[in-house]
C-alpha cells in the first residue's frame, strides 16, 4: 500500500492520472492508502491474463476511491452551516437591504448559489474577498490586496469585476502603497455593491429561491434541504 501523495509513477496501474480523472484533483485524497500493482505480479504471464487483471484491478481501485471520495462529500454537507432552514420570519428580514441579507450566512450562500445559477457570482465573490481582506493582520494585508487586486480588479483578470478605469486606478495606486490599509478597496467594493443593489440583489428577492423561504405558504411543495440542491460544497 501508498499514500495517494506518493502516487507519481505513471508505470503504475493506479496512477495519479486515473485519481485526478475520478476526483477533479487528488487532494481529496491526501493521506488517503490506494494501493499498488507490483510488476513482478504479472510479468510472467500472457497479455491477455494483464489485462484481464488490469481490468479487475481498476474496479476495485475505482469502487474504492469513489467510496473515499462520497465520505468526504457526506462530511462536508453534514459540516455545512447551511443545514438549518431558516425560518420565514428571517428569510423576510433580508429584503430589508443588501447588508440584512449578507449578515446571515445563510442568506448570503443564498445569494451565492442564485448568481452561480446565473453565472454572474464575481461581484460577489470580490465583495465578500474585501470583507475578509478587512479583518486580516496588518503584516498580511500587502500580500492579500495584491491577491485581491490580481483576481478581480485587474484588466483581464481572471473574476474581472466591471469598474470604471478611475476606480480601477486609484484601487491599484491603493494596493501598491508601501503600506495598503483596510480601506484600500473601499471605493471599488462601494460601486460593485451599487451594482449588486440595483441588479442582481432585487432579481434574487424575486427569485423562487428566496420566496420558497420567505412566504413558504404560497407554495404547494417544499425546497427541502437548500443546500443539497442549489448550495455549493
Amino acid at each position: 500500500m501508498v499514500k495517494a501523495t506518493d502516487i507519481r509513477c505513471e508505470n503504475r496501474l493506479c496512477s495519479a492520472i486515473n485519481v485526478k480523472h475520478l476526483f477533479g484533483s487528488c487532494h481529496f485524497l491526501h493521506g488517503a492508502e490506494v494501493p499498488v500493482a507490483q510488476p513482478e505480479n504479472i510479468c510472467n504471464v500472457s497479455n491477455g491474463q494483464q489485462a484481464k487483471f488490469r481490468s479487475s484491478y481498476f474496479k476495485r481501485t475505482e469502487m474504492r476511491l469513489l467510496n473515499l471520495k462520497s465520505g468526504f462529500l457526506r462530511r462536508r454537507m453534514s459540516d455545512s452551516p447551511l443545514s438549518v432552514r431558516p425560518q420565514p420570519e428571517e428569510a423576510k428580514k433580508w429584503s430589508e437591504s443588501f447588508t440584512v441579507l449578507m449578515a446571515s450566512k445563510y442568506g448570503s450562500s443564498l445569494y451565492r448559489a442564485f448568481l452561480l445559477r446565473e453565472f454572474s457570482n464575481e461581484n460577489l465573490e470580490f465583495w465578500l474577498a474585501v470583507e475578509e481582506y478587512r479583518n486580516s493582520k496588518p503584516q498580511k494585508m500587502a500580500a492579500k490586496a495584491q491577491q485581491i487586486y490580481n483576481d478581480f480588479v485587474a484588466v483581464q483578470a481572471t473574476k474581472e469585476i466591471n469598474v470604471d478605469a478611475e476606480t480601477r486606478l486609484v484601487t491599484l495606486n491603493n494596493v501598491q502603497s508601501n503600506q495598503p490599509d483596510q480601506h484600500a478597496f473601499d471605493r471599488a467594493q462601494k460601486r460593485i455593491q451599487h451594482m449588486m443593489e440595483r441588479d442582481s440583489y432585487p432579481r434574487f428577492l424575486q427569485s423562487k429561491l428566496f420566496l420558497e423561504l420567505a412566504h413558504p405558504e404560497r407554495y404547494s411543495e417544499s425546497i427541502g434541504d437548500v443546500t443539497e440542491k442549489s448550495l455549493p460544497a
